[in-house]
C-alpha cells in the first residue's frame, strides 16, 4: 500500500458510514494539517462539504468566490500555476458545462495541475431538475486533451483519489455519484493507484464493465445473470480517461466471450461507453457491444432511484437488458 495515499482496512468502516460530501471535506482537511500549501476553492459550497472547519483551522487554504463557476476554475488555475495544490469542488453540472472553456484553457491548454470535484454527478440531484442532473459532463472532460477523468466506485477509493491527487496533482476531473456510502466494495482497504481497472468479478461469458458507484448494480445484475446460466465478468472503470486499454482488451478477448456491456450513469455517448468503443474498435475478434447509460435527452425531476431505475440502471434492468441482446428470458 503506498504510503501517501493508500486507505487501509481500519479506516474503510468509518468510511462507509459517512456521506461521500462529508468524506471528501474530511479529507480535505486532513491533506491541509499535513500539508498547508493545499488549496480549496469553492463556488458557495463550503459548508455543505463539511469545509468550514478547514476554513477556520487553515484559513489561507480556503478560498471563496461565490456562486461563480467559471471564477473559481480561474481562481484555483492561477494558485495552482503558482505551486499550490488545489482543488475545486462544485456541482457536476456547472463545474464542467457551465466552466467549460476555463476548464479547456487553464486545465487543458495551460496544464495547470487542478483537481475538479464533480459533485451530485449523473442522477444524484434530479429532485432538482434537468439543470442539476449531470449526464454530460464525462463527455465534455473527455475532450480536453491531458485531463484525467475519474470516477470512484466507493468512499474508500475517493479517499485514495483525492490523497494521490494531493500527493501528485494534475489536471482532473473526479465524478462522484450518488450513494458512494452505500456501495463499499473495498471492505480491505484501498492498496490501488489511478489507471489500473478492477476486476470484481469473473465470468467467461459476459463482460460488463461498469463506472462509479452503480458498479454495485452491475455485480448484482451479474448474480441476476448467474440464474439464467450466463457467467458475466465485472470490471470496474473508475479512470474512464486515461482508460486501461490494456484490462479492457483482456476482458473482451476471451474465447468464449458472447457480449461486453458498459454501464455508466451518464449518457453513452462520450462516457464510458464510447471509450470502451475505442478501444475495442478495429480489432476484428472484438464481440458485441452493448452499452447501457442514461435516458437520452433531459430527464425531469425525480429522485435518483426512480431515474435510474426509468433508465434499466439498476440490477433488474440491467439483467433485462442484457438477457434480451442474447435473446434468451430474464
Amino acid at each position: 500500500m503506498s504510503a501517501a495515499w493508500g486507505v487501509p482496512a481500519s479506516e474503510v468502516e468509518d468510511l462507509c458510514s459517512q456521506s461521500a460530501h462529508a468524506v471528501l471535506g474530511a479529507t480535505l482537511a486532513g491533506i491541509a494539517d499535513a500539508d498547508d500549501a493545499l488549496t480549496v476553492v469553492v463556488s458557495d459550497y463550503g459548508r455543505r462539504l463539511g469545509l468550514l472547519g478547514l476554513r477556520d483551522t487553515h484559513p489561507a487554504s480556503f478560498v471563496q468566490a461565490g456562486i461563480a463557476e467559471q471564477d473559481q476554475v480561474s481562481i484555483a488555475t492561477e494558485l495552482a500555476l503558482e505551486g499550490f495544490p488545489t482543488f475545486a469542488p462544485a456541482y457536476a453540472s456547472f463545474i464542467t458545462g457551465r466552466a467549460y472553456d476555463q476548464v479547456r484553457v487553464g486545465l487543458g491548454i495551460m496544464r495547470a495541475p487542478v483537481v475538479l470535484v464533480g459533485l451530485a454527478a449523473g442522477y444524484d440531484s434530479g429532485d432538482l431538475g434537468a439543470t442539476h442532473t449531470s449526464t454530460d459532463d464525462v463527455s465534455l472532460m473527455r475532450s480536453i486533451a491531458g485531463l484525467s477523468v475519474i470516477s470512484p466506485v466507493d468512499n474508500v477509493e475517493l479517499v485514495g483519489v483525492i490523497r494521490e491527487l494531493a500527493a501528485r496533482p494534475r489536471p482532473a476531473y473526479v465524478r462522484i455519484t450518488g450513494n458512494l456510502s452505500q456501495t463499499c466494495l473495498h471492505p480491505g482497504g484501498y492498496q490501488g493507484s489511478i489507471g489500473p481497472a478492477e476486476c470484481l468479478r469473473t465470468g467467461s461469458d459476459v463482460a460488463l464493465f461498469a463506472t462509479g458507484s452503480v458498479s454495485a448494480a452491475a455485480l448484482d445484475a451479474a448474480e441476476a445473470l448467474a440464474s439464467h446460466g450466463v457467467e458475466a465478468s465485472v470490471t470496474s472503470v473508475s479512470s474512464i480517461e486515461p482508460i486501461d486499454a490494456d484490462a479492457v482488451i483482456a476482458m473482451a478477448a476471451a474465447a468464449a466471450r458472447r457480449l461486453v456491456v458498459t454501464v455508466e450513469e451518464h449518457s453513452t455517448r462520450g462516457g464510458l461507453g464510447s471509450a470502451v468503443a475505442e478501444v475495442l474498435e478495429g480489432r476484428g475478434d472484438r464481440p458485441a457491444l452493448l452499452r447501457i447509460g442514461t435516458v437520452p435527452g433531459y430527464a425531469d425531476g425525480a429522485i435518483r432511484r426512480d431515474l435510474l431505475a426509468e433508465a434499466g440502471l439498476d440490477a433488474a434492468g440491467i439483467d433485462r437488458a442484457v438477457c434480451a441482446r442474447l435473446g434468451i428470458g430474464s
